[in-house]
């Protein structure tokens, strides 16, 4: 009997484990075309909501949440769902950011970085930051690869890109 519950039990495993290989397969082959417009209404809703300074964006988990400064240069992470146009603060740290850094304008925003991405044929979007003068973007390609594209903020170059490691 032992065995036979041993047998069971590592069959049913292996069917969780193909399920989930599966899903995560398909969940990036279908995403791709929505990603990018999310991106940009997760723009618009922080914005909206009066938040300028948006430094970083994720999607995870079936939201978005995103960094961004308020007028006095707090820091905030916010958690955005695009369906119900709802923004909460989930985070506020009181770092106050330093105006006389190099990085502190790009000429480039993250819109126009996202446009960029997407004139490459890069609409598969999972997170963009602005960091040390630069947009990092994790995003997939056609076939599904993982990529990290490197966009200079100040003239919207592609510095480089390679394909990362992933899971």
């Amino acid at each position: 009997m032992k065995p036979m519950i041993r047998n069971s039990m590592i069959a049913a495993l292996a069917v969780a484990a193909l399920s989930t290989q599966a899903y995560s397969s398909d969940t990036v082959m279908t995403d791709r075309k929505e990603s990018l417009t999310s991106f940009k209404t997760v723009i618009e809703l922080v914005q909206k909501e009066g938040y300028g300074d948006i430094y970083e964006i994720e999607n995870e988990y079936g939201f978005f949440k995103a960094k961004v400064r308020d007028a006095n240069g707090d820091r905030l992470k916010l958690a955005i769902i695009p369906e119900t146009q709802a923004v909460k603060v989930l985070e506020k740290k009181s770092k106050k950011y330093n105006t006389d850094d190099a990085s502190a304008a790009p000429k480039v925003t993250l819109d126009q970085a996202l446009n960029i991405l997407a004139a490459q044929g890069y609409t598969s979007i999972e997170e963009i930051e602005f960091e040390k003068g630069y947009y990092e973007a994790d995003i997939r390609d056609q076939d599904g690869h993982k990529k990290e594209m490197m966009i200079d903020a100040q003239t919207g170059e592609v510095l480089s890109q390679w394909k990362a490691f992933f899971r």
